[in-house]
């Protein structure tokens, strides 16, 4: 394992300019949860999906909630210790990292992403933890992501692996694609590994909530047009093999969490989640 103060815990990300007219994802991300590190072209997104869908900060925060309740399911239940937080975002409230010391204090988290403002942010946060670390990689080639040199020295591969894709897979367009990304993923770790799995969903099946999921998917596709949100059988193809933690493949509303939930209606329907184990 990389120690502390290892250069290989992420070197800076190279010279990028921002551009503060392009909105990122991950800082959009954290402003529906409350988050600082924005501009204003994310405060203008921002409020047109709260006028179109108002519960959409509460559905952010909810799925918080449930990725942290889905690693404390692989600590306890999995004797999961080690976790790959791919397209990990900024750094938010109750942070991966913070998550899993909770319940394993020696337990290892590399966070991966390649947005310019998550890398800065990650890597100054994580600057002091023993036992997390930031890889910059574009999780779309999960070959470079798993010979990163982080990664490789934080992660064991011949041990289970918790694989998290919180709110990623939809800035994949090629469902196709992001199927054999998944796949990658899962074919290079061990049985006993787990996926936690969130993504926005649209049934496209001509009913009243498809309507309403595709007016807020077309809403955050003209400043993301790569994004898709997709139905339940395509989400679920990215679970083929997996055993699934019942519920199973449900929306975030149908997953019993403490704390504040969102409504079995509207935006609560928009999210789905699920938790699988590698047989």
């Amino acid at each position: 394992m990389p120690e502390a103060d290892d250069t290989h815990r992420g070197a800076p990300a190279e010279y990028r300019t921002i551009d503060l007219d392009q909105p990122s994802e991950a800082r959009l991300y954290d402003l529906f949860l409350g988050g600082k590190n924005n501009f204003e072209v994310e405060r203008r997104l921002y409020q047109d999906v709260v006028k179109l869908a108002p519960e959409t900060p509460q559905l952010a925060a909810a799925n918080r909630r449930w990725l942290a309740h889905a690693i404390g399911r692989m600590v306890i239940d999995g004797h999961i210790g080690q976790f790959l937080d791919l397209g990990a975002g900024l750094p938010t409230l109750d942070n991966t990292h913070e998550i899993v010391a909770r319940a394993d204090p020696d337990g290892v988290v590399v966070y991966v992403d390649n947005d310019l403002t998550a890398v800065t942010h990650g890597q100054a946060l994580l600057a002091d933890y023993q036992h997390s670390f930031f890889a910059e990689a574009d999780l779309t080639d999960p070959a470079a992501v798993l010979r990163h040199p982080v990664v490789t020295e934080a992660i064991d591969l011949s041990r289970p692996v918790g694989l998290l894709l919180g709110m990623v897979l939809q800035a994949i367009p090629d469902t196709e694609q992001a199927a054999r990304i998944v796949a990658e993923y899962l074919a290079a770790v061990p049985a006993g590994s787990y996926l936690a799995l969130t993504h926005p969903v649209n049934p496209r099946d001509g009913s009243r909530f498809a309507s309403f999921a595709r007016s807020i998917e077309e809403k955050l596709g003209e400043a993301f047009p790569n994004l898709r949100f997709r139905t339940p059988a395509e989400v679920g193809g990215f679970l083929t093999g997996l055993q699934l933690v019942p519920p199973g493949l449900v929306d975030l509303a149908s997953w019993p969490l403490d704390g504040p939930g969102v409504s079995a209606a509207g935006a609560g329907q928009l999210l789905l989640v699920a938790l699988g184990r590698k047989p």
